[in-house]
């Protein structure tokens, strides 16, 4: 089974966007899917409620929980499980970069993210854990192959962290933050649309990344 984490210090980094969009997209390719929401906002938790397709599974627990959370979605053949964060820095992310295959650490093109990224980076590094950063909603170019400077500058700024990053970044479009109410993602809506491709090649490079990262059960 792979585990991948969504770490951000910082509060409306995507998180929880991300998460989800991820989860479909990673379900209507075929896998078998959990969603796990440790985040006490249950913001996960509150859009899979709404949504009349109940799929991707989702489960919600306290951190404290994890372990027995991913061991339960392990021995029930999900492939992919994929965990929705608080957004904090300390033993919480400490414990979730460790147990994660791979933690993805979102980062808006902004100084204040930045700063907040390095925090982040700084937890993953601690326990040598793997991780990579993407850009999240990044501003749309006005013309084919003019990227605006503050995505340029962004990119330049999260090539410090001697971390990999995403060779594709997330567009901003408010859309892909406001799930239809009956739950379908954007992604599902519009699966020929910019949002589904981006999300498509970023869940390429997930697996990429996470190809040799299998989760052990464990007590």
């Amino acid at each position: 089974m792979k585990v991948l984490a969504l770490l951000s210090q910082k509060g409306g980094a995507g998180k929880t966007t991300l998460a989800v969009h991820l989860a479909v997209h990673a379900h209507l390719s075929g896998e078998r899917v959990a969603l796990i929401d440790i985040d006490p906002q249950r913001s996960a938790g509150d859009w899979w409620r709404a949504r009349e397709d109940k799929m991707p599974a989702l489960a919600e627990c306290h951190p404290r929980h994890l372990v027995d959370a991913l061991n339960q979605a392990a021995s029930r053949s999900i492939g992919v499980t994929i965990l929705d964060t608080p957004p904090q820095a300390g033993p919480v992310a400490e414990m979730v970069a460790g147990l994660a295959g791979l933690s993805l650490i979102p980062c808006r093109p902004s100084p204040i993210d930045l700063r907040s990224t390095q925090r982040t980076v700084d937890i993953v590094k601690k326990v040598r854990a793997r991780a990579g950063i993407v850009l999240n909603a990044c501003p749309l170019a006005r013309r084919e192959g003019a990227e605006p400077s503050i995505t340029r500058e962004a990119r330049e700024g999260v090539a410090e962290f001697d971390i990999p990053v995403a060779p594709v970044i997330i567009s901003h479009q408010a859309a892909l933050s406001h799930p239809t109410m009956d739950g379908r993602t954007y992604i599902e809506v519009f699966r020929d649309g910019r949002a589904a491709y981006e999300i498509g090649e970023l869940w390429a490079w997930l697996v990429y990344m996470a190809r040799d990262a299998d989760y052990r059960p464990s007590r």
